[in-house]
């Protein structure tokens, strides 16, 4: 009779082999496991990064480039947000560098709308199925929002990954991605727009006092370096006082915003307009000499006239008048004092004072 314990020769390579195949299944678990923790690691240490840059360009670049590595999808494109609708913004390249996106090659499609709108929490696709937003789209593809609280800040599109198709690890990594460097971009964003306040007038839209000073020290650096000239200008509003006299504070608020608008709309790309304090306006042309100058500030006194405002300038030639922002300002301050005595709504440069004096003559603008 035989031994039941004993197993035939067959039986055991069956067993042989099933336990063959669970080895290799168990190592094959492993691989996978070591490939997701690899990927993890590059995704904990991009975003690390992201969370330390302040620069929105930096951070939505930082995400193509943690998404390629951690995940390495052959293709992404990032999308911003403008308006409440999807603007095709960063991508990778052939090369896998991170580039500007072409303006065209898009469409707002369904499955694009369903996830800017939150209808959808993402959308998995392949090429051909007329859903894809973007030219080109080969293999499986995928949609994710980048979501913090509750505001899509943009999207995020992949297509070509590593696997056969898209993994429900990789959707669920591109969400926390998606959100994280949402919340990178929405601290950068108010992170600019809390400078932007501080360094605006809240009346006018201007630059302030302190950006003023900033910007200046930064022109007079380069126009020391490139041997250039730089005019500098105060402008004052002239009887401010009888204004807010005759019309209240809403009349005065009203004419110095005018003035605001016309320096601004007078200067040229690069100019530094600002409002230095009360009444009291700074306009800097950069790279311009005295004859130059003399011709954007009668550019200006022109468009004033149209609009009906008057005001008075003084105006100082960097380095002729002065070679840092204190002298500049006693030099143009000291013509805006002379143009006021002059009679206002006029102007005078600093050297038509120092002439004046040496001749014992009225200065001459």
């Amino acid at each position: 009779m035989a031994d039941p314990t004993v197993l035939s020769l067959d039986e055991l390579r069956a067993r042989v082999e099933e336990l063959e195949r669970r080895l290799s299944e168990v190592e094959s678990e492993r691989n996978e496991l070591a490939a997701e923790n690899a990927e993890l690691l590059v995704f904990q240490q991009v975003l690390s990064t992201i969370n330390a840059s302040l620069a929105i360009d930096d951070i939505l670049s930082i995400v193509i480039r943690g998404v390629r590595e951690a995940l390495r999808f052959r293709r992404i494109i990032l999308f911003d947000m403008v308006e409440g609708r999807a603007r095709r913004r960063l991508e990778t390249n052939n090369e896998g560098n991170v580039v500007p996106s072409r303006s065209g090659d898009f469409r707002e499609s369904s499955s694009l709308r369903g996830v800017v709108q939150r209808t959808l929490d993402y959308h998995l696709g392949s090429s051909g199925d007329g859903e894809s937003p973007v030219g080109g789209t080969k293999g499986a593809y995928a949609l994710v929002p980048m979501i913090s609280r509750d505001i899509v800040r943009g999207v995020l599109y992949v297509e070509g990954p590593p696997t056969e198709g898209i993994t429900d690890m990789q959707v669920r990594m591109l969400i926390d991605f998606g959100s994280q460097a949402a919340i990178a971009i929405e601290n950068a964003q108010l992170l600019s727009e809390t400078q932007q306040l501080a360094m605006t007038d809240s009346l006018t839209g201007l630059l302030n006092r302190r950006a003023l000073e900033g910007m200046l020290d930064r022109e007079l650096l380069n126009a020391e370096r490139y041997n250039a000239h730089l005019a500098f200008f105060i402008f004052d509003l002239d009887d401010l006082k009888t204004i807010n006299d005759t019309g209240g504070h809403p009349a005065g608020d009203t004419a110095l915003k005018a003035l605001a608008e016309v320096l601004k709309g007078s200067a040229r790309k690069g100019d530094i307009v600002a409002r230095y304090a009360g009444d009291e306006f700074v306009l800097v042309l950069t790279n311009t000499n005295r004859p130059a100058a003399v011709r954007g500030v009668e550019r200006v006194f022109t468009n004033l006239s149209r609009h009906s405002v008057k005001a008075s300038a003084g105006g100082a030639i960097f380095p002729n008048d002065g070679t840092d922002g204190k002298a500049l300002f006693r030099s143009a301050d000291a013509a805006l004092y002379v143009s006021k005595q002059a009679g206002k709504n006029r102007f005078f440069f600093f050297d038509a004072l120092t002439q004046a004096a040496t001749a014992g003559n009225r200065p001459r603008p």
